[in-house]
């Protein structure tokens, strides 16, 4: 892929106003260029046709590709039509939950814009889907990913959108990584865990359980769990579903 000068962008008004999406808005644009250079992003990486290579695309931001110290990174930008321009909140929670080791790695965050480690793989969904696994593997792939819920709920941290887990977990070479935490919030009594078992035991993967032979959910020791968010419980839980 090619890449192009951060600094560079200012001199390619095309360019830099696709910064500002969905609006084309310059001032905003030049907002987020100061962000991206402040954070030492040195250069954007670009399609084919020449423009910004946009790999996501939700209601609160846009992701870019950059790159910063010579390596790949993720570049979440604010869109121009949300209301609330500044990162510092999603920033703050990423942060948190890198401290027990979930989530892309925080790289730095300021105004709209917050940069963070490139997370390269696909959706839970399409992969557990696609069968191209063994049912091993594939096990141990739901295993680590709630085992991460499980260090966000021991953290008090409510990630909030994982009951489909579709977009919020995306398989890569070394294992599942639950990313985005634009809706996540401190929490007494967070619920990651036991949303992800909601997802695994919804209609779209009654063929995938059938195929991994999981047990029916155990809705006393979910129960269990959730007034205790402890190891032993949370052990007891996957083991009577087959998980572990």
């Amino acid at each position: 892929m090619k890449t192009l000068e951060a600094k560079e962008l200012r001199h390619m008004p095309t360019l830099l106003l696709q910064l500002s999406y969905p609006t084309s808005d310059p001032e905003y644009a030049a907002t987020i260029l100061r962000s991206i250079e402040e954070l030492g992003v040195e250069a954007l990486e670009l399609e084919d046709t020449g423009s910004l290579r946009l790999i996501g695309k939700g209601f609160r931001n846009i992701v870019l590709v950059g790159v910063k110290g010579g390596v790949k990174v993720a570049l979440k930008v604010r869109r121009s039509d949300y209301a609330e321009k500044s990162t510092w909140r999603e920033a703050y929670m990423l942060g948190l939950a890198n401290r027990v080791g979930v989530g892309p790695r925080l790289l730095g965050h300021s105004g709209p814009v917050l940069v963070m480690s490139l997370v390269k793989g696909i959706d839970l969904s399409k992969w557990l889907l696609h069968e191209s696994y063994s049912p091993h593997e594939a096990k141990q792939t739901l295993l680590e990913t709630a085992r991460q819920c499980h260090m966000l709920d021991q953290a008090g941290i409510d990630h909030r959108e994982l009951s489909d887990a579709t977009k919020h977990v995306i398989v890569t070479e070394e294992g599942p990584v639950v990313i985005d935490f634009g809706s996540a919030a401190p929490s007494s009594h967070p619920k990651n865990l036991t949303s992800l078992m909601n997802y695994i035991y919804s209609k779209p993967l009654e063929d995938v359980r059938t195929r991994l032979g999981l047990a029916k959910m155990d809705r006393e020791r979910l129960r269990r769990y959730k007034a205790t968010y402890s190891r032993e419980d949370f052990e007891a839980l996957l083991a009577t579903v087959g998980l572990l």
